[in-house]
Formats: structure tokens, C-alpha cells, sequence
């Protein structure tokens, strides 16, 4: 028995996967994001937030993001400047 409605929404977001616009989207979409917040949870440790309120929560996410925007620059100019050396 399998439910009718389940099945047509099935195929539904098989046609728009297959679409090009929409796969390249969700599969830029699994690049990106995901890693990020993976890596704060991961090696940051930032699985919850210390404040209350969503000015102060919005600012407590800046500051990891910006960390690790901050980690991520650093390595890319270590790799650049190593590069350069050879040459």
C-alpha cells in the first residue's frame, strides 16, 4: 500500500531536481553551508548560544562566523604566501 499523495510530491521534487537551475542550486547549497556550521560545532564548540534575545544572538553568531572567516582567510593567505616563495 503506498500513499498516493507521498508518491506524487515524490516525483514532483524529482522533476525540479532534474531541472538544471534548481540541481546546480541545491547542489551549491550542500557545498557551502553546511561545512560551516559543522565546523563550529565541531572544532569551535558553538552548539548553543550564551544570550538571550535576537539582536544578541544575531551578534553572538557574527562573532563565530567572523572566526571562522577569519581562519579560513588565514590559511588561504598561508597558502598563497607559500607559493610565492617557491616562485
Amino acid at each position: 500500500m503506498v500513499n498516493e499523495k507521498w508518491r506524487r510530491q515524490k516525483e514532483y521534487i524529482r522533476a525540479k531536481l532534474s531541472e538544471e537551475k534548481a540541481g546546480s542550486i541545491f547542489r551549491q547549497r550542500k557545498i557551502d553551508v553546511e561545512p560551516v556550521f559543522g565546523f563550529l560545532k565541531a572544532n569551535s564548540r558553538f552548539t548553543r548560544f550564551s544570550v538571550r534575545g535576537k539582536s544578541k544572538v544575531e551578534n553572538e553568531m557574527g562573532i563565530a562566523l567572523m572566526a571562522v572567516n577569519l581562519r579560513i582567510y588565514t590559511a588561504n593567505k598561508d597558502q598563497t604566501t607559500k607559493k610565492m616563495e617557491r616562485n
